[in-house]
Parts: C-alpha cells; structure tokens; sequence
C-alpha cells in the first residue's frame, strides 16, 4: 500500500491483482516458502515480502502513509509501532527478516483517521520500550485495535490494565509455543486471571514438543478458562488429529477437567469411524461384484 501511495503521488496508475492487463512495472510479495516458485511472480519486476529478507522499501517510501483506497473493502489502519522481536526463536521467520528500524513509532504515521479501526503489525509490542505511548495514541482516538498476538511472558499489572482498558476487535490472543517458557507462562496466567482478560492461545504442536506435552499445555490453559488452538508445525498424523481435537471446542468441552480423557475418547471415536468406513467400502465393492 505504500507503493501504491508512491507511485500514485508520481501521477502513476496502480491497479491490484489485475493479471489481465499489461502494465509498465509489477511488484509482488511472496508470503510463503512454497510461493516463491509460482508462475505468477515469473513476469514481477520485483519481488517482496517474508521470502525476500534483504528487500526493504527506501526509507522516502517507508516514511509514506499507506494507500487504503487500493483495498476497497478495507475498514482499519494497518502498520507498525515498533517492528523488532528479540526472542529469536527458532521456528520463527521474524529472525529472519533484516531489521534495522528499530525505534518506536506513533500510528499517525499510518493511522487514516476516517477509521475507527487499527491493526498492529508489530512482531513484540511489549518489547518496545514505549508501549504505553501506542495504547494512549489508540485510547485518545478511541479506537478498536486488531492484533495478531500480545506476548503473555511480558505480562504485568501494567500491561494488563492496558489491554483491559483497549477495545479489541474480537478476543485477544497470546501464544505458548514452547515448554520452557512454563514458568513465564504461569507468572502471565496469572496476571490474566486477577485482570479476566480471557484469550485464545496459539499452542505450536509437532515443532520439538510430544503430544503428551501438547495436550499438557492445552489443559493448563483451559484450567486458566482460556481457548487453546493448535498451530501444527508438522503434517504429522498425530498433530493433524489434536489440531482437529482441540481447534473444535465442542469436542473437548466436556472433558475441560480431563483433556486427556477427551482425546483418548476422540482417538478411539475416529478409529471406530474408520473402521466403519472401511466395512461400507468393502461392502459397496462385494455388491458392485454382484452385476
């Protein structure tokens, strides 16, 4: 959207997703891995985004607030405060990206004020040191903030006065992604809890964790009265079924004080599944046979 504002402002004409047209100069930004081989961005002059770690805009670009008009349905701001994560974890592609802009930002630096929503794109937006200037920003416009995730081993009283005090569009959301965070993750329960902020917690499975940790983490967050989601790191069969078990509360709803029970009674209740499956195929096949 910032490209667009710039070559806008250069008298330029820009158009979206527009594969039918010929045009002078084409960018694209490539989310994932398994893009990056897509006919699609063979004829981009450039190339952006996740998978291009080295490619930033200039900083006059940059500087641009973005071009909500290139998204017609578009209803929120959308940019950054403050764009580092230090935690570097290992399955993360944040460390990747080279990120030398490493200050805090106000949001009129994207902020468009006929919305009355705003999405923060930030990695850790408790780790930049003025935080709080963000949430008074939002709290003076009375706006409906949109976030991708908080970081619950940042938590405290603070910091969970702040987010009781914001308006969210929707739940709030936090992650617990690995085991030895647990006491960190306790320490931020905690502090959840004396303030009612009630989440939905990403929970990455099949990254170096076993199910049985998986479903561990799962039922303390429950216990805290929060909603877990399995994000899979993995296509393993294990992972796919708990991803289905966990991310459909109704499966579990029931068993909140036992979440192994639940899942051992699912495993039990898709194998059942298939067997049945299996016994109609090969009954549809025995009487296909018949003619």
């Amino acid at each position: 959207m910032k490209l667009s504002a710039f070559h806008k402002s250069q008298g330029d004409e820009v158009h979206l997703n527009d594969t039918l047209k010929q045009y002078d100069y084409v960018y694209a930004s490539v989310l994932f891995d398994h893009n990056k081989n897509n006919g699609r961005f063979a004829t981009a002059n450039e190339c952006g985004g996740p998978q291009y770690p080295d490619v930033n805009l200039p900083p006059h670009i940059e500087r641009i607030k973005p071009d909500y008009d290139l998204y017609k349905k578009n209803d929120f701001s959308i940019g950054y405060t403050f764009r580092p994560c230090y935690r570097r974890c290992e399955f993360c592609l944040t460390k990747t990206f080279k990120q030398p802009d490493k200050r805090h930002h106000s949001i009129w630096e994207f902020h468009d004020k006929r919305f009355k929503k705003i999405c923060l794109m930030n990695n850790n937006t408790f780790m930049d040191p003025f935080w709080k200037d963000t949430f008074e920003e939002i709290w003076k416009e009375n706006l409906i903030l949109k976030e991708h995730g908080l970081d619950i081993r940042l938590l405290d009283a603070e910091k969970a006065e702040a987010i009781k005090k914001t308006k969210f569009d929707g739940r709030y959301h936090f992650a617990w992604d690995r085991m030895k965070d647990e006491q960190l993750i306790l320490r931020g329960l905690q502090f959840a809890k004396e303030y009612d902020i009630k989440a939905r917690f990403y929970v990455l499975a099949g990254y170096n964790t076993t199910w049985k940790e998986d479903l561990y983490r799962c039922q303390i967050l429950i216990n805290y009265d929060h909603v877990p989601y399995i994000m899979p790191y993995t296509d393993n069969p294990t992972v796919k079924a708990m991803k289905n078990f966990i991310n459909s509360p109704g499966n579990w709803w029931n068993y909140k004080d036992d979440i192994t029970k639940g899942w051992d009674d699912f495993i039990k209740g898709q194998t059942k599944s298939k067997k049945k499956e299996k016994a109609k195929s090969d009954a549809d096949e025995q009487q296909a046979g018949l003619f």
